[in-house]
C-alpha cells in the first residue's frame, strides 16, 4: 500500500540521529515524512514548527494533519520555500537516498543542519562510487561527520536487515554572514562561561584567532595563485606558494589545501585546543576518558561558534556526576577482577553478587619486575608495561570520592624510586600501605577504615545494591582509623 521504501522511523534510531542536536523552537522540515514517526518525536521535544513532504497521497493525507505539508515531492521544493528553516532531518528512500541528500544541501539556508539516514554503501569510500556518492563523501569530510548505525530496522515496525548509516552536515553561512554568529552569546551564557572551568576571555580569543586565521586565508589565496602562476614557467625545483598540511598522518600531508579544508581543519584542532586546555585525563580513568574521547570527536564537527563551546562545556559539566561515579565504579571493578579471591567477598561471581565489598586489602599483578639490570635487584622495580595505569585510575577514583586533589599526589612509580623500596617490606603511599613481591604482585591495604567504607558504599548505591555490611565483611584485616586528614597526607 506504501510503497517498497516505507520503513517508518523507530524511537531509538530518532534518538540516535539528534544525539546532542538542539530541536527547541527550531523550525525543522522533514523531507519523507510517511506516517510521521519523526514529526511525532520533534513535535514531543520541543520544535517550533515542522514542514513536511510526502509522495504517497495516502501518507501525505497523514503527514497534513500532523505538519505543515509544503509539498509531495520534496524534490521539487525550492531555496526560498525553506529559507527560514533551521534543521533538515529525513529517513529517505533508500533507492533515491543520494538524490535527497544533495537536494537538501543544495537548497538548504545557512546554517541549517541536515540529519539523513542512508544506505551505509552510499557514504561507504570502500564501494564504487557514483559522482553522486563521491560528492556526498565529500561534503561529510569538509561539512560533517556520519556514523554506522548497523542493522537497526531489524526489529523495526517494518523490518529490514539493509545496514543503515546517519549522515550530518552543517551548511555554513557565506559571504559577509559567515561568522555573523561566531561571537553571539545570550548575558547568561557569556556570565556562565565567565564562572566555568574555562573563562569567557579565553574563549572569545582562541574563536578570534579561528575567524581571524580563516579571513587572512582568503586574502592570501589569491595572492599565492597569482605568485605560482608568475613563476611556473621559471621554476626548476618546484617552488611554490600556499597552504600546506605538516601533519604526518594528515589526508592532506604535503599536498596544498583549498579554503574549505583549511577551515575544517584548524577547527578540528580548535576544538580539541579546548578539551587539552580542560586537562580531563588527569581526573578520569581509562574507560571514562575514552567516552569523553568520543564525545570530542563528535564536536570537532561542529562549529566552531562561541555558543558551541558554551553548550560543549554545559553538557560536560552538567554530567559531571554521572562521570565521576563511572570513575569509581571502573575502580571498583578493577580491583575485583585481579586475583578475585583475594580481592573481594562475592568470590567468583562477583559480577552478578548484588551483596559483596572489596577487601581491607587486595592484590595487582604483573605490577613489579625483578630483572632490573639499571637498578640494584633489591629494590622494587615496576614495571613499564604493568598495570601501573590501572592504579593511577585507583587513586582517582579515591581522590574524587573522598575531595582530595590528584595534582598533589605523587605518582607510584615516582614513590617507590624516591623511597628505594625494598622487596617485602611495607610503605605507607596515598590512601594505602602497599608492599612489592618478586613474583611480581603487590599488596595494597587501605590505611583508613572511613576511606575504605565510603568507597563500597557509595559503589553498592550507584550499582542500586544493597548497603554492604563492610564492618564484618573483613574483620582479620581491618585497622583502625586515625582520622582521615592524617591518613592522606602520606604523599
Amino acid at each position: 500500500m506504501f510503497g517498497t521504501d516505507f520503513f517508518p522511523t523507530p524511537t531509538k534510531v530518532i534518538e540516535q540521529m539528534l544525539f546532542n542536536v538542539d530541536i527547541q523552537n527550531k523550525i525543522i522540515l522533514e523531507p519523507s515524512a510517511g506516517k510521521g514517526n519523526i514529526i511525532d518525536y520533534l513535535k514531543q521535544n520541543g520544535a517550533k514548527e515542522i514542514l513536511a513532504c510526502e509522495l504517497n497521497s495516502d501518507l501525505a493525507k497523514i503527514a497534513a494533519s500532523k505538519a505543515r505539508l509544503i509539498a509531495n515531492d520534496f524534490l521539487t521544493v525550492q531555496a526560498q520555500e525553506i529559507s527560514h528553516v533551521n534543521l533538515i532531518m529525513m529517513n529517505p528512500p533508500f533507492s533515491a537516498d543520494e538524490n535527497h541528500i544533495l537536494h537538501a544541501w543544495n537548497i538548504a539556508p545557512g546554517g541549517c543542519t541536515i540529519i539523513s539516514l542512508c544506505n551505509s554503501n552510499t557514504v561507504n569510500e570502500k564501494y564504487s562510487k557514483t559522482r553522486k556518492q563521491e560528492e556526498i563523501i565529500e561534503l561529510i569530510k569538509l561539512y560533517g561527520k556520519s556514523e554506522f548505525f548497523s542493522d537497526c530496522f531489524s526489529d523495526a515496525e517494518r523490518k529490514t536487515n539493509v545496514y543503515v548509516s546517519c549522515i550530518w552536515l552543517y551548511k555554513p553561512n557565506t559571504g559577509d554572514d559567515e561568522f555573523s554568529d561566531y561571537f553571539s552569546l545570550t548575558d547568561d551564557e557569556a556570565e556562565s562561561l565567565e564562572q566555568g572551568i574555562i573563562k569567557y576571555d579565553y574563549v572569545r580569543n582562541i574563536v578570534n584567532r579561528y575567524v581571524g586565521a580563516i579571513k587572512l586565508f582568503d586574502k592570501i589565496e589569491p595572492l599565492a595563485t597569482e605568485i605560482n602562476e608568475l613563476t611556473n614557467p621559471i621554476s626548476v625545483y618546484g617552488i611554490k606558494f600556499g597552504a600546506y598540511n605538516t601533519g604526518y598522518t594528515s589526508n592532506y600531508a604535503d599536498k596544498p589545501i583549498t579554503r574549505e579544508t583549511y577551515k575544517k581543519e584548524l577547527q578540528k584542532q580548535a576544538w580539541q585546543r579546548i578539551f587539552d586546555d580542560m586537562k580531563m585525563n588527569k581526573y578520569v580513568t581509562k574507560g571514562v576518558q575514552s567516552t569523553i574521547n568520543k564525545f570530542v570527536e563528535t564536536q570537532i564537527h561542529v562549529p566552531f561558534t562561541m555558543k558551541n563551546i558554551y553548550k560543549m562545556l554545559d553538557i560536560i559539566v552538567g554530567t559531571h556526576a554521572s562521570r565521576m561515579d563511572s570513575v569509581l565504579v571502573e575502580a571498583f571493578e578493577k580491583i575485583c577482577s585481579f586475583a578475585w579471591k583475594e580481592n573481594c567477598t562475592g568470590g567468583k561471581n562477583w559480577k552478578t553478587n548484588s551483596d559483596y565489598v572489596v577487601n581491607h586489602r587486595f592484590i595487582i599483578p604483573y605490577i613489579c619486575e625483578y630483572k632490573d639490570w639499571v637498578r640494584n635487584k633489591e629494590s622494587v622495580n615496576l614495571g613499564y608495561n604493568s598495570y601501573r595505569s590501572d592504579v593511577d585510575d585507583i587513586i582517582k577514583a579515591l581522590c574524587h570520592l573522598t575531595g582530595f586533589s590528584y595534582d598533589e599526589h605523587t605518582e607510584l612509580s615516582s614513590f617507590a624510586d624516591r623511597m628505594n623500596m625494598k622487596w617485602g617490606k611495607w610503605y605507607e603511599w596515598g590512601f594505602f600501605r602497599i608492599r612489592g613481591y618478586k613474583k611480581g604482585t603487590m599488596h595494597f591495604e587501605f590505611t583508613d577504615e572511613k576511606v575504605w567504607e565510603m568507597f563500597n558504599r557509595r559503589v553498592a548505591k550507584i550499582k542500586g545494591w544493597a548497603l554492604p555490611q563492610t564492618s564484618n565483611s573483613t574483620k582479620k584485616t581491618q585497622r583502625k582509623s586515625n582520622g582521615l586528614a592524617v591518613n592522606l597526607i602520606m604523599f
